[in-house]
């Protein structure tokens, strides 16, 4: 490894280390609601499958000189690892904290909603290492296209539907599993949109906007039905099967499809 990308290998070594380490010391010695182990469990589940997702898709699906080498597997693991950790924390000024919300009021919709948008910023960040690239600095570069647009993309749905304040004040179970699908759906279109191998920033922006468009479907159909499934004073508590599984399922096909429509990155 070069001197660069060992440097880089500490600072996120850093970050993933400072992040983590109070994200599961926040789940351990923080005060326990009643009901709240069920809810931990979601946070502290979530960033492994994460990593176990990474990694997935570091061995199989990265630039070969990355598959093949497991320093190179553990470099791009450990700034996967400070990557989503520090996405975690952004999503706090989005609306969803994960240590207000969910460890100290036990908010169930909230738990599943910030393991959906782990699950999301994973898959943009996995994206970003798909394909054949010169180094480090372009898997930030399209994992940062990605991410930000995903956090952009909640922002617009929040403002266009107050899914924020369902999920965080009215604590809807089943809004809390939409989210969920949403940033999962989201996820899949931007990090399909970010993958690819690199010949330019120019061109990479371009594939991006080129294969990423669908997220503004599917940005549209979660407004419309956040406002059709928002709990009223006649149901203040909707289904979570038919008004956010459903749905959810909903989402996360669509991103499916999106992706798949996009073809090979090669």
């Amino acid at each position: 490894m070069s001197g660069d990308e060992t440097f880089v290998l500490w600072v996120c070594a850093g970050l993933a280390i400072a992040v983590w380490f109070v994200w599961y010391r926040d789940l351990l010695v923080v005060a326990r609601r009643p009901s709240g182990a069920p809810e931990r469990r979601w946070l502290a589940l979530a960033p492994l499958a994460a990593v176990a997702l990474l990694a997935a898709v570091l061995r199989w699906l990265a630039a070969s000189d990355v598959r093949n080498d497991p320093a190179y597997l553990g470099f791009y693991l450990m700034m996967g690892a400070a990557w989503i950790g520090g996405g975690v924390q952004v999503l706090s000024y989005f609306g969803l904290g994960a240590r207000d919300d969910v460890i100290e009021r036990g908010n169930r919709a909230a738990a599943m909603a910030i393991a959906g948008a782990v699950l999301g910023i994973t898959l943009c960040f996995a994206g970003g290492n798909i394909g054949e690239g010169p180094g480090w600095w372009v898997v930030v570069f399209c994992a940062g296209l990605s991410t930000g647009a995903l956090l952009l993309f909640w922002s617009f749905l929040d403002r266009l539907s107050g899914v924020a304040d369902t999920v965080t004040i009215d604590r809807d179970p089943a809004a809390g599993v939409r989210a969920a699908g949403f940033f999962a759906g989201a996820g899949l279109i931007l990090g399909r949109a970010a993958a690819g191998n690199w010949e330019g920033s120019g061109p990479a922006m371009f594939d991006f906007v080129l294969n990423g468009w669908p997220v503004v479907v599917l940005l549209v159909l979660a407004a419309l039905l956040e406002r059709r499934f928002r709990p009223s004073p006649e149901a203040l508590e909707r289904p979570v099967l038919t008004h956010g599984a459903l749905p959810a399922l909903l989402y996360l096909g669509l991103g499916a499809a999106a992706a798949g429509m996009a073809g090979s990155w090669m």
